[in-house]
């Protein structure tokens, strides 16, 4: 069978056992056996979980996830996130609803939605949203820095394969920052604008900044840390180290963070998930789909727009569609100058578009988990706004 139908019929059974309600992390191993078994020979499989499971890359991502759950757990029993949300509920229960999950999502970490989602919860409820109307709010403003934020590895990642200063990838991608609060913010509105919530605090100045420190340091110190360098997973272990101390965790509030942190389902589909990408890579998917638009005659733009947006959906990880996608779309990135900065543009929101509409993204999967909603409920406040990102920037592209 081609590679590319059966990337296409794998993605399509994951959303259908989502549909049917199986749990996220066997409906992505169930995705993961129809590629492989279509596709790889079949004592290709095991030997794909194997190396899967014993990958350092498997490990650092199951790692940071476990820190990261681990912090938000002690943050919350110390009451440290419940504190970060009444301090910037003094600009407004509805400003802190978006303030808190942005300010949050300064920190790349893997799941951080779930983070964002433990402090505003307590809001939400106030606000009388919905479980997929808070997963909308959280999980969109968490991730308005991911395209232009030098700490996201993606960012990185194609200043590496584009061979270009990290600056030029930063500055391209800067306008995606207010192209996603504006289209998020519109439905935000829509959702908000009859909700009504009182203040329950009233901090001005000096108090308000006090406040804020106290209340959310060690995502200060944590996102310092990455951006002085240091790799992720040894800042999240300092920080919960510091904590730890800071706070004077107990040996039963560590046991409940613990506890919390190694839940068997979200680590069987970070398993998953990796076991997914090793598949995709394996099996050159990407690239035969690639082939076969070219082999179409799909013209560039399409090109720029179709390939990142389908492996960012296939993968669920922004790092996935920056290293698979780039390098192909190399010659319709390029123009007399050097880099095409609108066609940079166009790819890096469109596998964007993809990564955030995919029912692989921890982020989505988790906070829906968390808040306990219906996936299809999610969709259908997400894909509008996502449908206005990706039109907006194509046409930048035409115009330019």
């Amino acid at each position: 069978m081609s590679p590319s139908v059966a990337l296409l019929l794998s993605i399509a059974g994951i959303l259908i056992l989502l549909r049917l309600k199986l749990a996220p992390g066997l409906a992505v191993f169930v995705g993961c056996l129809v590629l492989s078994l279509l596709i790889l020979p079949p004592l290709q499989t095991p030997t794909l979980m194997l190396q899967t499971v014993t990958s350092l890359a498997t490990w650092r991502l199951i790692g940071i996830v476990f820190c990261s759950l681990s912090l938000s757990k002690l943050m919350e029993i110390k009451g440290l996130l419940l504190r970060l949300s009444h301090t910037l509920e003094s600009v407004g229960p509805k400003a802190a609803l978006h303030l808190v999950p942005a300010i949050i999502g300064l920190v790349p970490m893997p799941g951080g939605a779930l983070v964002s989602a433990t402090a505003v919860k307590g809001l939400c409820q106030r606000l009388s949203l919905s479980p997929a109307q808070s997963t909308f709010v959280n999980f969109w403003f968490r991730h308005l820095w991911e395209a232009s934020v030098p700490v996201y590895p993606s960012v990185v990642a194609a200043s590496v394969v584009l061979a270009v200063p990290l600056g030029t990838v930063v500055t391209t991608m800067l306008p995606s920052i207010p192209l996603l609060a504006a289209c998020g913010a519109v439905m935000s509105w829509r959702l908000l604008r009859r909700a009504s919530c009182e203040r329950t605090e009233h901090l001005t100045g000096r108090a308000f900044l006090v406040e804020l420190v106290r209340a959310a340091w060690p995502v200060i110190v944590l996102v310092g840390l990455v951006i002085a360098g240091l790799e992720a997973f040894f800042a999240f272990v300092l920080v919960l180290a510091l904590l730890v101390v800071q706070q004077r965790v107990s040996r039963v509030e560590a046991r409940k963070a613990i506890r919390y942190a190694l839940n068997g389902r979200i680590l069987f589909l970070l398993f998953a998930v990796m076991l997914y990408k090793a598949i995709v890579e394996e099996s050159g998917a990407a690239y035969a789909l690639f082939g076969d638009l070219s082999a179409l005659g799909v013209p560039p733009a399409v090109m720029l727009v179709i390939l990142p947006m389908l492996i960012g959906f296939a993968t669920g990880l922004s790092v996935a569609f920056v290293g698979i996608s780039f390098p192909l779309l190399l010659p319709f990135m390029g123009n007399g100058d050097g880099l095409s900065g609108v066609a940079l543009f166009l790819a890096f929101v469109s596998g964007m578009v993809g990564y955030k509409a995919s029912p692989l993204h921890l982020c989505l999967v988790l906070t829906v988990e968390y808040f306990q909603a219906r996936l299809a409920d999610v969709y259908r406040l997400i894909l509008p706004p996502l449908t206005a990102v990706a039109l907006i920037a194509i046409l930048v592209y035409l115009v330019a």
